[in-house]
């Protein structure tokens, strides 16, 4: 094909794909409208996880990119005492659209997000218009339909729509299938390339999805083309090579991500259990819900009544027929056979929504649609057969509650348009005497194109409807409230020299959300090793462990250097004040390493014994309630740690405090350590403890602590007196200047996570010893200053893998370049 050809074909692919990334966009726009959603109304879009750990993830990188971050690409100071941040970035925030929350003021992040979230659905329905006319020559308006179709399909509004980084899947879906195509062409090397490597890099796990999906379609396309058997293994050659090429471009933020997640918090796989052939096919079927309960396959009527034509259309050859009925009977029994089920999640079912691969069967559909009209468009018999298929799907369906009220009443009313619409063109192309008239055909285009703008923005409507009846959503948009919080912590923190905790009050990401730098993440690449550390001393969590939260406790703030914390009473956000340790303290030695209990632990990190850890008895009553009897010291102040009990506690009639320890399945949230109050001047420790309806067991001893405070200050004293003189924090980088002659150890209230390696003086940098879940560094000699670096693990290694590959690409490419000179010479 010479340059003129492609260039007639690249304009000719370019409306198509304008007209459904705008038609996308505007249904979608429409949906929120009505629904009266954010930006268009009060109620909130952050349903499930949105809300609670995308925007705040939005909201640091607004900082980083703004200069206002404690942290940087690699590591984040603010959240969990300080972890790495390149793989949370990869996961996350790794679509280079992302970047575009810069441009909007940090108090709409909500709308950065919105605006994010539109361009990605129009994306991936534009680059499905492209795909298709790339695929075969066929009519445009068509394609632009099909296209719009995929970009508002079921999943994109049930699944995506509220998980951004999924929807990276969606756009690369399409462009995978478009990299198949240009290995079956043998063209586009680089670019092949550098497509794969994109959305490896944008998510990881929806592109794995895409690209074994893109491998199902090579192999359709390659079956029902016209090459040799050795041509035809060359082209999956070609594709293997440039999918291997563009993995290992993608290493360095790639082999972060999975070290990780390697690493990580694990969660309970789910068990899978397909969903009756009812539920299953009323998902293909318009205002139909039923997030995480079965697959969102519904792609519009129109779609799926073409996608229905294909096998009976006479212009489809045979063998395409065959090939792609087959390919796509397969692909769907592969989200009903458990162990193909696990294959397209990474083998480990998830145990939130389980058909989080239904996007690759809604491009499968809408390829087909694609198939019955590019060849020619399916006469009369061929619609009246697909409207049968689409008849019997409908009446399978009929017994579903996923359908809502109105499903096959726009069902029957968009199938009979859409026959009514096709067949009428038909009619004016056989016809002589009418072919000559353009509008009736124009008019049949415009009608189908209203009949998938009314019905998918129905559909939308409805979906997020009932949606929100299963997963409410969680935070409201950003207001004057966030942001009376946000100064109040931006006013008070004064970093590295002190910790400013926001507490976790909205979300477990407040830390990144309001500033400051606290115990709260929710991340699903929490460090196991970290969980553990801040369980230990008595922190509470929740998400199987991979969101932290907060604890209020005075020597938890000394161990973690917290001189300010935010407080929201009835008057409005303050903050109060404590005097903290330095980020960097000396200890002679690592002393203490009783964590017999949480107060031990607190203890150990401490290097003093604060605590009187008291025995008691306990009694239960028939009324569920226990009451546990100890003594402690007069005017001390009594906590209690029942990290897997859920109830409420309190000392003697004091206020009750929340246990928040859950079980669905196993330990989902664990509770915090809570202060109940001052010991009175009878020193007996009196504390009730209401299980409510599910009675639990409590441990025999160290559940009680009682915290001496002048013991607790004059420790503080100490640290400050030996700790370090001055302390500097780059992005991921600690340094501290000690007193002359410090010995032992420097011990940096930073969590040892895998990653950090600390010198003392001038000696070699080297991995610090754990003590207790923080970093320490051994003092050699007089040494006087000590510096830690943060470099995510397999960073080095996916640089290195990442620029051979760029090499290996360069040198395909200036090869090839090289040898199609030489033979035409």
């Amino acid at each position: 094909m010479d340059s003129d050809s492609r260039a007639v074909r690249r304009r000719s692919a370019l409306l198509p794909a304008l007209v459904a990334g705008v038609l996308v966009a505007a249904v979608f726009t429409a949906s929120g409208i009505i629904r009266e959603t954010y930006p268009f109304g009060s109620l909130s879009r952050s349903t499930n996880d949105l809300g609670t750990q995308y925007i705040p993830f939005f909201a640091h990188l607004w900082d980083i990119l703004h200069g206002r971050a404690q942290g940087d690409l690699l590591f984040n100071f603010q959240s969990a005492f300080g972890v790495g941040f390149l793989a949370d970035y990869g996961v996350d925030l790794g679509s280079p659209l992302s970047l575009l929350v810069g441009l909007f003021p940090r108090d709409q992040i909500d709308l950065a997000v919105y605006v994010i979230t539109v361009l990605k659905l129009s994306l991936a329905a534009a680059a499905m218009a492209v795909l298709l006319l790339k695929m075969h020559k066929g009519p445009r308006w068509v394609a632009a339909i099909l296209a719009a179709s995929y970009g508002v399909c079921g999943w994109a509004l049930d699944d995506g729509s509220y998980v951004p980084m999924w929807l990276d899947g969606l756009i690369a879906l399409p462009m995978f299938f478009l990299v198949a195509e240009w290995s079956l062409r043998r063209t586009n090397r680089l670019l092949s390339v550098l497509v794969v490597a994109v959305f490896w890099v944008s998510n990881f796990y929806t592109a794995y999805m895409a690209t074994i999906a893109a491998g199902i379609f090579l192999l359709a396309r390659v079956l029902t083309s016209d090459l040799s058997w050795l041509l035809r293994l060359r082209v999956v050659v070609r594709h293997g090579i440039s999918s291997v090429l563009g993995l290992a471009l993608a290493a360095p933020i790639l082999l972060p991500v999975l070290t990780a997640n390697d690493a990580a918090t694990p969660s309970p796989s789910g068990v899978f259990k397909a969903s009756r052939i009812d539920l299953f096919l009323s998902r293909l079927l318009p205002l139909s819900e039923g997030v995480g309960r079965t697959a969102s396959l519904y792609v519009g009527t129109v779609a799926l009544l073409l996608a229905l034509t294909m096998p009976f259309n006479r212009f489809v050859p045979l063998r395409t027929k065959v090939v792609w009925v087959v390919t796509t009977v397969l692909l769907t029994l592969s989200f009903r056979w458990a162990p193909t089920q696990e294959m397209w999640h990474g083998f480990d079912t998830p145990n939130g929504s389980q058909y989080r691969e239904a996007f690759v069967l809604c491009g499968v559909i809408v390829v087909l649609g694609w198939l019955a009209v590019a060849y020619g468009l399916p006469g009369p018999i061929a619609v009246l057969c697909g409207g049968a298929l689409l008849a019997v799907i409908a009446v399978l369906s009929i017994g579903s509650p996923l359908l809502t009220r109105h499903a096959m009443t726009v069902l029957i009313a968009s199938g009979a348009v859409t026959m009514v619409a096709f067949g009428t063109i038909w009619a004016v192309r056989r016809s002589a005497a009418l072919r000559r008239h353009k509008w009736p055909v124009v008019v049949a285009f415009a009608v189908l194109m209203v009949v998938v703008a009314v019905e998918t923005t129905w559909t939308a409507v409805v979906t997020d409807e009932e949606r929100a009846k299963v997963l409410s959503a969680t935070e409201g948009p950003w207001d004057a409230a966030q942001t009376k919080r946000h100064d109040t912590v931006a006013a008070a923190q004064d970093w590295p020299q002190f910790r400013t905790e926001p507490g976790t009050s909205i979300t477990p990401n407040d830390p990144m959300l309001l500033g400051g730098q606290g115990a709260g993440l929710y991340s699903s690449l929490l460090p196991y090793t970290l969980n553990q550390t801040l369980t230990d001393l008595g922190f509470g969590w929740s998400g199987y462990g991979r969101a932290s939260h907060t604890l209020d406790n005075p020597v938890t703030d000394a161990i973690f250097a917290v001189g300010a914390r935010l407080q929201l009473r009835a008057s409005g956000p303050t903050i109060t004040r404590s005097v903290a340790p330095p980020l960097v303290t000396v200890r002679r030695n690592l002393g203490l390493t009783d964590t017999s209990s949480a107060y031990a632990a607190q203890e150990r990190l401490l290097g003093t014994k604060v605590y009187e850890i008291p025995d008691y008895k306990g009694t239960r009553f028939a009324t569920g309630e226990v009451k546990l009897v100890g003594a402690c010291t007069p005017g001390t102040t009594a906590f209690l740690n029942l990290p897997r009990v859920n109830g409420r506690a309190r000392l003697a009639d004091g206020i009750w405090h929340e246990l928040s320890a859950t079980r669905r399945p196993g330990i989902n949230t664990n509770s915090a350590m809570v202060q109940l109050g001052t010991v009175p001047k009878s020193g007996v420790v009196l504390i009730e403890v209401n299980f409510g309806d599910a009675p639990q067991g409590i441990p025999p001893k160290g559940a009680v602590g009682c915290l001496d405070r002048q013991a607790l200050a004059k420790a503080v004293r100490r640290l400050r007196a030996s700790g370090a003189t001055d302390v500097e924090a780059g992005g991921h980088s600690i340094r501290a200047t000690l007193p002359p002659g410090s010995k032992g150890y420097a011990v940096v209230s930073v969590p040892r996570v895998s990653g950090w390696q600390c010198s003392a003086g001038d000696g070699k940098a080297q991995n610090p010893r754990d003590y207790g879940g923080l970093v320490a560094v051994p003092l050699t000699g007089n040494a006087d200053r000590i510096a830690c670096t943060f470099i995510p693990p397999g960073l080095r290694r996916g640089l290195a893998i990442g620029a051979a590959s760029a090499a290996l690409t360069l040198g395909i490419v200036l090869f090839g370049w090289w040898w199609r000179r030489r033979v035409r010479s």
